[in-house]
């Protein structure tokens, strides 16, 4: 009786934490970090125990060490269960570098030249609806134009209503029930399981999908190859892709390539709107060719705010890791939000300067991974942002709408700002 007492116990307990994960992941985080150390146990509702390293001397031992024994793609299944298997984000070894280079030419290059006039375009057409002079929630907002920007890269749709029904379609997909699919246990539900309707939401999302890509007709002749494109490319090449393969792929890029870019500008808007002294050197500066001091925002802003609380790795085999032994089949999380606090005074403080006379250490800033799974998408996201935040700090005076800086929530697998970040424009 006493052994099931504590084991309940410790079952409440690991829950209770798991909840407070949920609602204020920073916190959470830093206060582990604070009583464990910078290696220890964790759980979440989804991704159940986990093990957590927090020092970049450990978190690099993970990311550069071998591939096929830290293997992220059965790592990112585990953690987001609603993604389909053969996805770039779900492959592993061999199978994953294949697809990876069939993708690579769309967030390079030529490719991102061509993006360049694209994005100021649409970031324009968005920007020109934003009310003035009154308090309005960016991250809708962020979300809407960032997934404009990846429809047109990726599927070659323009325009606000096909975008629209787009992100109804990945809305309807990325419903909480269908990500509780990673919890085993919860399969003997049968047809009613999150699993069963993980299935049903990917289904979804390829018909609409499908009819959304019917509906807009032919795709433009005079811009760059879009992720379409490429599939064809692998299909005759390789296995054929058929249409649920695509649309898989299709989602993953969507998920990855836009959710947390629009974090990211909506989080540097926020944290501009309590920093105005900054936001007035940068428009000064945007009337110049070179913008260091925007890079070095975007780069402060992913470093206090990185979208992603973690980077995750599943073990293929039993390794020993800070003294510990890990068996196979073991989560390791990496956090960039602890990650990033190393080798900073004030880590917790927003400091416009911090990165103005050096570019950020690849070790200890990690907003898009590292090793040889870091992001396909990074150097699109950072001329979004670029593009973005740069357009509306000239146009606009950027005011809080609430007076106290919005803390992080989370939301899947992004730490969001919890209000959506309030603020208020005003005619420069």
């Amino acid at each position: 009786m006493r052994n099931t007492a504590r084991r309940i116990g410790v079952t409440v307990t690991g829950l209770l934490r798991a909840v407070a994960f949920q609602r204020r992941p920073l916190s959470t985080l830093i206060e582990a970090q604070r009583t464990a150390g910078d290696s220890f146990p964790m759980r979440t509702l989804v991704g159940g125990r986990m093990w957590v390293v927090a020092a970049p001397t450990l978190a690099d031992e993970v990311l550069r060490g071998p591939p096929g024994l830290y293997r992220a793609g059965s790592a990112n299944r585990r953690i987001l269960p609603v993604l389909p298997d053969d996805t770039v984000l779900t492959l592993d070894g061999e199978a994953h570098r294949a697809r990876r280079r069939v993708l690579a030419p769309l967030f390079r290059g030529e490719s991102l030249a061509a993006m360049t006039p694209i994005i100021r375009d649409i970031a324009a057409a968005e920007i020109a609806r934003w009310p003035v002079g009154a308090p309005f929630v960016l991250l809708p907002r962020t979300r809407f134009m960032t997934l404009c920007i990846a429809a047109r890269l990726l599927l070659g749709i323009e325009g606000p209503r096909p975008v629209g029904e787009l992100e109804r379609h990945l809305s309807d997909a990325l419903r909480p029930y269908p990500m509780l699919a990673g919890i085993d246990r919860l399969a003997w539900l049968g047809p009613a399981s999150p699993q069963a309707a993980a299935g049903r939401c990917r289904a979804g999302f390829a018909r609409g999908l499908s009819r959304v890509r019917d509906a807009s007709g032919p795709r433009p002749g005079d811009g760059p190859p879009d992720a379409l494109d490429m599939l064809g490319v692998t299909a005759r090449a390789g296995p054929a892709f058929d249409d649920a393969r695509v649309a898989g792929e299709l989602f993953a890029l969507l998920l990855a390539g836009h959710e947390t870019t629009a974090t990211a500008i909506a989080w540097a808007l926020e944290l501009l709107a309590h920093d105005p002294a900054t936001n007035d050197r940068l428009a000064a500066e945007a009337a110049t060719e070179e913008r260091p001091l925007l890079d070095a925002v975007i780069s402060e802003v992913l470093r206090l705010r990185p979208p992603l609380v973690d980077i995750v790795r599943q073990l293929a085999e039993p390794v020993r890791l800070a003294d510990q032994r890990l068996a196979a089949g073991t989560i390791v999380l990496i956090p960039p939000p602890l990650i990033h606090r190393h080798g900073h005074p004030e880590p917790d403080t927003f400091k416009a300067d911090r990165f103005l006379a050096h570019r950020p250490n690849p070790r200890t800033w990690l907003p898009f991974g590292g090793g040889d799974r870091r992001c396909l998408g990074a150097s699109l996201a950072l001329l979004e942002l670029r593009e973005i935040v740069g357009h509306i700090v000239q146009r606009f005076e950027i005011e809080p709408a609430d007076e106290r800086p919005e803390r992080a929530s989370l939301h899947g697998t992004a730490l969001i700002p919890a209000r959506g970040a309030r603020v208020v424009l005003r005619p420069r």
